[in-house]
């Protein structure tokens, strides 16, 4: 029997997947038909969370199908912000590695 504690730790691992599963789908149907059209994609995960956020209100006790939901979009936005900030970082690097190579010695 399962206890309510490992229902919910099974909701948000299945939330989780589907979340990795939704992202790698777009990211490879994206590069499958242009390999120029990340800005889209980023539009259309966060449009995915957003929709998530606001589509369904669950009242005091959601359904497994509205948790999942709910954890999957959790996941897609932690990974957005995650990829940005990584993508920062990594911007801000190259433009101080390039500044660093213009300036004179």
């Amino acid at each position: 029997m399962q206890t309510d504690k490992s229902q919910i730790d099974g909701q948000m691992i299945e939330g989780r997947l589907n979340a990795h599963r939704e992202i790698l789908i777009s990211l490879l149907t994206s590069a499958l038909l242009r390999p120029d059209s990340t800005l889209e994609l980023l539009r259309g995960l966060e449009e995915e969370v957003m929709m998530r956020d606001g589509a369904e209100d669950p009242g005091l006790t959601p359904s497994a199908g509205i948790a999942r939901g709910g954890e999957k979009s959790d996941e897609i936005r932690h990974i957005l912000e995650t990829a940005k900030a990584r993508a920062d970082a990594l911007s801000r690097h190259a433009q101080a590695h390039k500044a660093a190579a213009e300036t004179p010695s």
